[in-house]
């Protein structure tokens, strides 16, 4: 019995030295606007904000696809590449900085009547597209993105741990008129769009697969910019500089040495007033969702 305990605490041990910080950053800022009519932002400067200071943080795998190499077909590719190098007891990180949108269900599989999504590079924000025959097939809907995080929890196993975070949003706007204390700057700055996306020919996101629940296996945080009723606004650092709200904070975080564990624990406690700028406008609140 005392050796069979040895063998699995070396086991253990082997596990933890083997396993490996990951992370996939995706940040799109320069989208091709008279394309596909969305504004440009600064999702690109996020990424390469958080690449070296998760470097610092001894993430040995980092993976970044920024602007037009964030094309929907891209950040599946490297998602599936990243499951397959994944191994038991990892710690992965998936983040995005870009537009989101709602998009209508036509799987029905949300009470709300929307799907929520992340905008590729290469997705349209009409279905006026491409002679009105757009059909939403280049954004990245959740119940595409749901299984492939999955397969990374499942793959990680109880001993890992997962955080996702989305730099987007997908609802309604705010007027200019609102008696709010907000730079200019800041206010053109929104991500997403109060425009759901709906398509004329809705064949695509009809056959999409209905997503199972997230099966067991790691912990998985995942941390959004705002609620889903809500905008998200860029934040301006006092050099002058924007960068996505949540990445910003996220990056001020890692400067501190707060373990990856904390994050959610930290954006639940709203430690982020006590810092010099205004990180998240006061309609804007960020979200955490955890799945054991």
């Amino acid at each position: 019995m005392k050796l069979l305990f040895s063998i699995v605490l070396l086991i253990g041990c082997v596990i933890d030295n083997y396993a490996t910080n990951r992370a996939l950053l995706i940040g799109i800022g320069k989208y091709p606007t008279s394309k596909t009519e969305w504004k440009q932002i600064h999702g690109d400067a996020d990424v390469k904000l958080l690449a070296p200071a998760l470097k610092a943080q001894k993430f040995t795998d980092i993976t970044t696809l920024v602007n037009n190499k964030a094309t929907k077909a891209a950040i599946i590719a490297e998602l599936k590449k990243l499951h397959k190098r994944c191994q038991v007891g990892d710690v992965v990180y998936f983040h995005f900085s870009g537009h989101g949108q709602l998009v209508v269900d036509a799987n029905g599989d949300e009470m709300s009547g929307y799907d929520e999504s992340i905008v590729p590079y290469d997705a349209y924000r009409t279905s006026r597209a491409l002679q009105g025959q757009y059909d939403g097939r280049n954004h990245l809907i959740d119940d595409e993105l749901n299984p492939l995080l999955d397969k990374i929890k499942y793959k990680i196993g109880l001993s890992g741990k997962l955080c996702v975070t989305i730099d987007a949003c997908y609802s309604r706007g705010i007027e200019r008129d609102e008696e709010i204390d907000i730079d200019d700057e800041i206010l053109n700055s929104v991500r997403g769009t109060d425009i759901p996306f709906r398509p004329i020919n809705i064949s695509y996101l009809k056959n999409l697969p209905k997503p199972n629940s997230f099966c067991k296996g790691a912990s998985m945080y995942i941390l959004t910019a705002c609620l889903n009723t809500e905008r998200n606004f860029e934040c301006k650092t006092i050099q002058g500089k924007m960068y996505g709200s949540l990445s910003y904070y996220i990056y001020t975080l890692l400067k501190k040495d707060v373990d990856f564990s904390r994050w959610a624990v930290c954006l639940k406690s709203q430690d982020y007033k006590k810092t010099p700028i205004r990180i998240f406008q006061v309609f804007q609140h960020p979200n955490v969702i955890i799945y054991r």
